[in-house]
């Protein structure tokens, strides 16, 4: 007897790894892209129909990002973009103002070739960003140069602190920016930032770090009213999935 033709394995099957890294990367993406106003419901059934996935990809994507805290879920209501009031959002800069500052100190105290390296790899990909306007892309290599920085540091303990702060101020600064950013506090200054720590003045280092941070809060705390879109139009050119899951 002839043996039986062998299926095809179908593409973004159930334990598709990489298709739920897709889904969770679209939603962060849309959200760094500033499309999504604080309060925005997330559906299930809409998520799935505009990104062609199952309600289950949607909802492992959902739940994942409700526990790194980039969302909120409300019981017997749904998952939520948060809202973050000012004040939260200076408690949490107040905080990153003071570990920052000495992390670049001690970052510029003899760089080493490694540190070098990967600042200057991260930049270029900031500013390649930049040159697309793809701000989706900007904003996220935004949060992890500072998260980068922490880990240049070798401590665990302190990538894991900043980690937590970075999720909830990356946030508010993605959803409460300007859609084009020019000279006011933004990405485009971590390059004068790395290049003091690379020339090892910590002194300058953190003077710029410290400028960079209230800049940011000061261009935050005088945000404008979000306008608010539907679903369909905030992930109308998001959609890594190419097939139906």
């Amino acid at each position: 007897m002839a043996p039986r033709p062998r299926k095809p394995a179908a593409r973004g099957r159930k334990g598709d790894v990489a298709a739920d890294e897709a889904v969770y990367g679209a939603i962060r993406r849309v959200m760094h892209m500033g499309r999504l106003s604080p309060g925005t419901k997330l559906q299930e059934p809409v998520l799935a129909r505009v990104l062609k996935v199952s309600r289950e990809r949607v909802r492992k994507a959902l739940h994942r990002l409700v526990h790194e805290g980039w969302l909120t879920a409300v019981p017997n209501r749904g998952t939520f973009v948060p809202a973050l009031s000012v004040e939260e959002m200076r408690d949490i800069y107040d905080v990153r103002t003071m570990l920052e500052e000495a992390i670049v100190r001690r970052l510029s105290d003899r760089p080493g070739s490694q540190v070098m390296q990967r600042l200057k790899a991260h930049i270029a990909e900031e500013r390649t960003a930049n040159r697309r306007n793809d701000r989706g892309r900007l904003f996220a290599l935004s949060g992890e140069f500072h998260i980068l920085l922490a880990e240049l540091c070798d401590n665990e303990e302190l990538t894991k602190l900043l980690r937590g702060l970075l999720t909830r101020s990356t946030m508010h600064f993605s959803l409460a920016a300007p859609q084009r950013l020019h000279d006011c506090a933004g990405p485009h200054e971590h390059g004068d930032i790395v290049q003091a720590i690379l020339d090892g003045k910590p002194e300058r280092a953190s003077k710029l770090m410290l400028a960079h941070l209230h800049g940011l809060v000061a261009l935050q705390s005088t945000r404008p009213a979000a306008q608010t879109v539907s679903l369909d139009e905030a992930f109308r050119d998001v959609s890594p999935i190419r097939s139906r899951a």
